[in-house]
Order: C-alpha cells, then structure tokens, then sequence
C-alpha cells in the first residue's frame, strides 16, 4: 500500500478549498469529510446505503451520499465521484479506482505525484 499526503486544491459546484489528500492505493474509492465537502460540493442521496470495510479489516463505514469533485494537480484537473464520509480520518482520499481513471503514479520514495498531462488532456477532450 502507498501513501502520500498533499495540500491541494479541490473544488466543487459550490466552490474550492485548499485541503489536505491522502492518495492511497489501498483504498479502492475515493472519500471526502462530510464537514469539508459541505462548503464546497452539493451532495447527492446513493440509491441506497453503502458500507466499506476499513483498513484495519474489521471495521466498517456506512455512507448514503457523493459528490463529483475536482482535484488539481501540477495544474492538471482530475474529477471523479467522491463518497462523503460521516467519519474520515483524512479531509480527502483519492483511491485507486481514480489513480488508475486518470493514469496517476505515485513515487513513494521522493513523496512525488505522477501525472501524465498528455493522458489528462485526452480524457479532458
């Protein structure tokens, strides 16, 4: 599992923040503080609730809403669907399931981002 921690910009429909984004592999989706999404994303009801299992195996985190967000990296903006957590350890998680979308690398000895401007471009289209 990899883990690196970032400030970066977010921002949704309602407007941006400066947050701190842990990127983890290890997470398969994407999360966001209920308390930071709320100034800056409209939230949308999941069809119906949802439960993850957290890192430690054993417990679990029931969500009921998402919002779309971007995140802005090296000047390139990534989106995706972001599940709002009631209880988060983290404002921001960036998950495999959208460092995989968006082709980003993690180079976990220097603590660097990898993203590939041509590929953002081209999804961006």
């Amino acid at each position: 599992m990899g883990l690196i921690v970032k400030k970066l910009r977010v921002a949704g429909d309602k407007g941006e923040r400066r947050l701190e984004v842990l990127f983890d592999t290890g997470a398969s989706a994407s999360f966001i503080r209920q308390e930071a999404v709320e100034r800056i994303a409209t939230t949308l009801k999941l069809p119906s609730p949802e439960a993850y299992t957290l890192g430690d195996g054993v417990g679990k985190l029931r969500v009921r809403e998402t919002a779309v967000l971007y995140v802005y990296i090296d000047g390139v903006r990534i989106s995706d669907n972001f599940i709002v957590a009631p209880r988060l350890s983290d404002s921001v998680i960036i998950g495999a399931n959208t460092l995989q979308k968006w082709r980003v690398k993690l180079d976990l000895e220097n603590e660097e981002i990898i993203i590939n401007k041509r590929m953002a471009r081209m999804l961006l289209a």
